[in-house]
Order: C-alpha cells, then sequence, then structure tokens
C-alpha cells in the first residue's frame, strides 16, 4: 500500500451557512493538518492533502498501530494538537512546541482501506461504522474517531460556536469517497 497519486484526499465545498438535512451527517472539522494515514505491516505514514509527507514531522504517532484493529489501514482523518483542556491548538501544532503544552492526535472521520478491501465505494455511514469498530472505545490514545449526528446540522454548529471550535463539514449519508473537492 504506497503513496499513489491516484489517492486524493475528498474535499468540501464551501457553504455560507450552516444546514440540516436527514440525508446528511455532520461532524466537527478539527483545527489541525488534513492527513491520510497508511498502516502497512506496523509501518505508519502520513500524506498531506498536498501529498506530501507529515511522517517525520509527527513522531508521536508512530505508536497508533498498537490501537488499530487491523493488519493494513488508509484512514482519513486530521492531525491535531489537544490543550490540557481538550481544546485544538492549531499555534502549538505549526509551531511543533507541543510537548507540554498539547498532546497530539490523530483524528480519523472516514475509513478508505481495511486488510486490503477497498472501501471507497461504501456509503460514508458505512465506512464510518466500520472504523469505529477498529479504533479505541476511550478518547485516551493518539488516535480517536470523529463522532457526527445525523440531520441537524443547526444544532452541533451552534455547539461548535459555543466551544469556540473551527466549524463543521457536512456528508451526504449515502456518498461515496471520490478524490478531489466535492459537493457531497
Amino acid at each position: 500500500m504506497k503513496d499513489s497519486p491516484s489517492l486524493e484526499p475528498m474535499l468540501p465545498t464551501l457553504v455560507k451557512a450552516p444546514f440540516s438535512n436527514p440525508d446528511w451527517i455532520f461532524e466537527p472539522k478539527w483545527d489541525g493538518y488534513r492527513a491520510i494515514f497508511f498502516l502497512e505491516n506496523g509501518n505508519v505514514r502520513f500524506s498531506s492533502k498536498n501529498r506530501k509527507s507529515l511522517t517525520q514531522r509527527f513522531p508521536e504517532l508512530q505508536g497508533i498501530p498498537n490501537s488499530i484493529k487491523a493488519e493494513t489501514a488508509i484512514l482519513d482523518g486530521e492531525i491535531v494538537a489537544l490543550d490540557k483542556k481538550g481544546v485544538p491548538c492549531f499555534a502549538g501544532l505549526r509551531s511543533g512546541k507541543v510537548a507540554n503544552q498539547c498532546a497530539m492526535v490523530f483524528y480519523a472521520f472516514d475509513l478508505l482501506n481495511l486488510n486490503g478491501d477497498d472501501l471507497t465505494q461504501k456509503p460514508v455511514v458505512e465506512r464510518k461504522a466500520i472504523l469505529k469498530r477498529i479504533l479505541p472505545k476511550q478518547d485516551t490514545c493518539r488516535v480517536r474517531y470523529t463522532e457526527h449526528i445525523a440531520g441537524d446540522g443547526e444544532r452541533l454548529f451552534r455547539e461548535l460556536e459555543k466551544r469556540k471550535l473551527e466549524g463543521m463539514v457536512a456528508k451526504r449519508a449515502d456518498s461515496i469517497y471520490v478524490g478531489g473537492r466535492t459537493r457531497a
């Protein structure tokens, strides 16, 4: 499973206002670096949305394979630095000075491949259900599952605003994974 030019991350399209719709799921947008995570033979690799290696930049994340129930996997997510209150601290992430102030974690929100099976043609809600099963149940590890809510994007957006988080991402519940910018 090598980094491949054909593995382009699925990117959202900006909209002017939050919305609610029963055909959509809504997730928090973490204030971090978007990354594709590759697990193969116990080795970890991270690739940015521009297909540049992030592996050496985040050595704290090398222990993630011990927390994932898979031999091989490709996950989509975001590398985030969290302060002692569990709030993203992007300044610490950018400066690299996170050792004492912030904990480095990978928030996974999609599963593209599991043990050699391509999952990109399955609906996102199915991929997320499988992802949740292979990740730790507790948010105490360096890899964490990104929860979502179905239908009520406006409520989630209000909650994220209260917490002063970056924003949210809306996804059609039945969408397959396609690289590039999409309205799904």
